[in-house]
């Protein structure tokens, strides 16, 4: 047995530093830290070409020479004075041994002086020796570190190259600025600056500034607090989230776009990564992630941040009650959001006055009142509607006997008709005279900013644009493209009613004790016919199902699955295709996210199929519903209902610089 000896403290802080200094950018990070910490407002990083020469100054309290010498020492800190502290933590660091570590991988010079000192000092520490002297400085510390691991060749080999160290280092200024928004920070490389906030308190600035995020992305601010309940029942302190998400059209696909800061530290937070991947489930694409800043405030006794060297991982108390409070936080925000926006444009609609009783005078120029005389003559074009298929049935509102609806099957008698229809309803879209409400005597004539759809049957309801809209194209039975005051929209028809139909099914779904409404039960049914891996699906997933109106059997001879109730969407589909495929978005899908992408099955194979020619009356009730739900920028798997073309956008497409 070798004979157990104690370590000199060079070669114990050297281990140590292998645990606190991982790359330049550790080094970078604790010391800016330790900035923050003195109550700076003003921070500059510099850094060599080669990422082993780094300098942070500071304008915060500095040290008198007896601390400066002092804070080299191994477990040396102002911050923590008893055990008890570990659990009441306020600051960034606390173990007293940064400044020690990196000086001895390093040969460092500290610059130090109080606000109120005549002179400041100078601590020098190479190989273990530690010299001061007085010198003369600005109030606050400056930090030089030369040649990074200089006497630690094994460390020095693992360095990557200088883009990728600089990167990190990036990253790191990058976190801690949009954390304390309030302090200036200035990094640069070479004498370069390459990234500079202006410490003006504003997060969404210090994100913008900083590079996080672009600016151009659609943000909504999160502001949530309340109270955090243990399991005894007692009140643990208050949780504040602030911090801004973005709307569900912007994603990446990694988690790079995602920080989260934890009491004024930036840390991996499951919770709240699990909670963002909830809220944005229906929402964005499957393996994709959404854009989000988050600062989470906490009473420093539910949170334990001593428990990895780097303090990147945190351990939480009544970690269930947190993430509740964060994901509901964070589902409340995006609903009510897109609530404030379809109130706007409902209030706009509601100021606007619609002449009833339009007719010109006879100062109005000659081509308004040649345009009012075309659009007010008869047009019966009879053989365009029957040409077209009316979906209410899919919209689950009862068909109106005084609308005429004929199958798809019909419509090849009528294609020159059609052709014929179809030319005058380019014509129409040519106008810019279009009347400003649709009524029972033109009822084809195409909506314009602010009408308001009367179907033949006066009970029914309006359904209305936005205003300034303009329905002015129809493409390939699809696409819908609509003049709007900003420029153009096109909506795809089947993912702007899939989300329609999914925000009403999950709406079904929160209603107690009403389930029986909105399913069928079946008199007859038809085998299934499931494969294995369906059939196995089924079984594991039937309870599942049952709440979402399913109701399934075996029958015990063939052992084939029938079902015997559907919900109310798939009443007057062919239902078989519709479960199987069901059952096959279900086969990889977390038993805890069932009732979701089955909802999201449903809505997607329920609603209106790309292709499928629709009436004007259609889609108008189609974009009036989609833009009165609560959230329409996206359907249930993530792709975008509309795209938008600026004026601005249009003009540059067209004359490119």
């Amino acid at each position: 047995m070798p004979k157990v000896f104690v370590l000199p403290d060079h070669i114990a802080s050297q281990i140590a530093a292998g645990e606190v200094v991982e790359r330049p950018a550790s080094v970078v990070k604790e010391l800016v830290e330790n900035s923050i910490d003195a109550g700076a407002t003003q921070i500059e990083i510099s850094v060599s070409a080669d990422c082993r020469d780094l300098t942070i100054a500071d304008n915060g309290a500095g040290m008198n020479p007896e601390d400066a010498i002092l804070a080299f020492q191994r477990h040396a800190t102002s911050k923590l004075k008893s055990a008890d502290d570990l659990f009441n933590l306020n600051t960034l660091g606390f173990r007293g041994e940064a400044l020690p570590s990196i000086a001895s991988i390093s040969k460092f010079t500290c610059y130090t002086r109080t606000q109120d000192a005549p002179h400041g000092s100078k601590v020098e520490s190479a190989e273990g020796k530690i010299t001061a002297q007085e010198a003369g400085c600005a109030p606050g510390t400056i930090m030089e570190i030369r040649e990074l691991f200089y006497n630690t060749p094994a460390r020095l080999k693992f360095m990557k190259k200088a883009a990728t160290e600089f990167g990190h280092i990036h990253e790191t200024v990058q976190s801690l600025a949009i954390s304390y928004p309030h302090v200036s920070f200035n990094l640069l490389r070479d004498s370069d600056s390459v990234m500079r906030t202006t410490g003006s308190g504003s997060l969404q600035e210090a994100v913008i500034q900083s590079g996080f995020l672009s600016g151009k992305e659609n943000l909504v601010p999160v502001e949530h607090t309340s109270e955090i309940i243990s399991t005894g029942s007692q009140t643990k302190g208050n949780l504040k989230l602030v911090g801004l998400i973005a709307r569900p059209l912007h994603f990446r696909g990694d988690r790079k776009g995602i920080l989260t800061i934890v009491n004024g530290r930036t840390v991996r937070c499951p919770l709240t990564l699990k909670a963002l991947d909830y809220v944005y489930s229906d929402l964005i694409p499957r393996g994709r992630y959404p854009l989000a800043v988050l600062k989470l405030e906490l009473d420093p006794s539910v949170i334990d941040v001593n428990i990895h060297p780097t303090k990147k991982e945190l351990k939480y108390q009544s970690g269930n009650e947190i993430y509740i409070n964060i994901q509901r936080a964070l589902a409340k925000t995006l609903r009510e959001n897109s609530m404030q926006e379809a109130a706007a444009y409902h209030a706009a609609r509601r100021d606007m006055v619609v002449e009833e009783n339009f007719s010109p005078s006879q100062d109005q120029p000659l081509e308004i009142a040649n345009r009012f005389e075309e659009r007010t003559a008869p047009r019966r074009d009879a053989a365009m509607r029957v040409s077209q298929i009316d979906f209410r049935d899919r919209l689950a509102f009862a068909p109106q006997e005084s609308e005429e609806v004929v199958m798809r099957d019909e419509a090849p008698r009528h294609e020159p008709a059609l052709r014929e229809s179809t030319i005058e309803r380019e014509h129409s879209f040519a106008s810019h005279s279009s009347p400003s409400r649709l009524s029972e005597e033109d009822p084809d004539t195409l909506p314009q900013a602010g009408d308001v759809y009367k179907p033949f049957d006066q009970n029914q309801s309006t359904y209305e644009l936005p205003l300034g809209w303009r329905l002015c194209g129809y493409l390939h039975n699809t696409y819908i493209f609509f003049e709007t005051p900003e420029g153009l929209e096109i909506v795809e028809q089947h993912i702007a009613h899939e989300r329609t139909l999914y925000e009403r099914l999950l709406a079904m779904q929160q209603i107690p004790g009403r389930l029986n409404e909105f399913t069928q039960e079946l008199f007859t049914s038809i085998p299934l016919k499931l494969s294995l891996a369906q059939a196995e699906t089924l079984k594991q997933s039937q309870e599942a199902l049952s709440g979402l109106g399913f109701a399934f059997k075996q029958d015990e001879a063939t052992k084939d699955w029938e079902v015997s109730r559907l919900p109310i969407q798939l009443a007057g589909v062919n239902y078989r295709p519709v479960i199987q495929k069901m059952l096959d978005d279900l086969l990889e899908v977390d038993a805890a996210h069932f009732d979701l992408e089955a909802t999201k099955s449903i809505a997607c194979q329920s609603a209106i199929k790309n292709g499928m020619p629709l009436s004007q009356a259609s889609i108008f009730k189609l974009v009036s519903e989609w833009l009165d739900t609560e959230r329409n920028d996206t359907c249930p798997h993530g792709r975008p209902v509309r795209l938008k073309f600026s004026k601005e956008k249009l003009f540059e497409m067209f004359h490119p610089a």
